[in-house]
């Protein structure tokens, strides 16, 4: 079942001050708090709040997305998750959705293929910052990891499938993951890790050789791809721990990991 606009008011905030805002169907949006204002677009609304133009690397980032973009236009089957994929529904069983779930990082297709195994129960909701222009199957919003735009505890399920190597701050996206999940959520996670002496490909698409890599990006579509390694250092800054673990070698260079995580059990006498 598709999560209904009157759902999503509920429990949507302000990414900026992170009170209640109200989107309106066929209306620009904005929050009388702080006075920030989001657009409507053709089939979604812009909540990337002013703030995070101002973000360090920002500029860098705008042409990783760009590039990202590129890709899923000429090559949606590698680029976007799509088709018939078994990494898909191994991920989705892993997870074993339930529940509300958001799926960051989502990207612009209509229905992603690791919302393959789910409960009766379940309704998808993604963001991402390059949706809203076109249909899609289920509720998506432009928005951006670092500022996720709902109330606290809000979802059952929060979702980084190969998408937090492509925020510019992972452990505040993963902060916020921890913030808007409830308190008996799950964040799931899927990173791919290559090792250093992976080969390049012999031949290159033509739209890809016009990619541009920014300067201290690690290539076109990253700033940085992560490590197993360095993915469990960052959720200990988010105050986060796995829970359950799951990695596939894809060959002898490459390995994807899938991960269950959930808040760190409070402490007692801490706050």
């Amino acid at each position: 079942m598709k999560v209904s606009l009157q759902e999503v008011n509920e429990i949507i905030r302000c990414p900026n001050c992170l009170k209640t805002i109200e989107l309106k169907k066929s209306e620009d949006s904005q929050c009388y708090s702080c006075g920030e204002y989001y657009m409507k677009l053709p089939f979604s609304w812009d909540l990337i709040p002013s703030s995070f133009n101002s973000m360090d690397l920002g500029d860098i980032w705008k042409q990783l997305q760009a590039n990202g973009m590129i890709s899923y236009i000429e090559d949606p089957i590698n680029n976007l998750s799509v088709g018939d994929r078994s990494d898909c529904h191994e991920f989705a069983q892993f997870c074993s959705f339930d529940g509300l779930v958001l799926d960051v990082g989502c990207g612009p297709q209509p229905w992603p293929s690791y919302f393959s195994h789910y409960s009766e129960r379940t309704r998808f909701i993604g963001i991402d910052p390059l949706v809203g222009e076109s249909a899609a199957d289920y509720f998506q919003i432009r928005s951006a990891g670092e500022f996720l735009p709902f109330k606290d505890e809000a979802f059952d399920h929060v979702v980084f499938a190969t998408s937090l190597d492509h925020v510019i701050d992972p452990v505040k996206s993963l902060s916020e993951a921890r913030r808007i999940s409830k308190q008996d959520g799950h964040i799931n996670i899927w990173i791919g890790e290559k090792t250093p002496n992976a080969p390049k490909p012999e031949t290159s698409n033509e739209w890809y050789k016009k990619l541009k890599r920014p300067e201290n990006a690690e290539d076109v579509f990253h700033l940085k791809r992560l490590k197993l390694l360095d993915l469990a250092f960052m959720l200990d800054m988010a105050d986060l721990e796995i829970i359950d673990k799951k990695s596939n070698a894809i060959d002898e260079y490459k390995t994807i990991y899938f991960l269950k995580t959930k808040r760190k059990p409070k402490i007692k006498g801490k706050i």
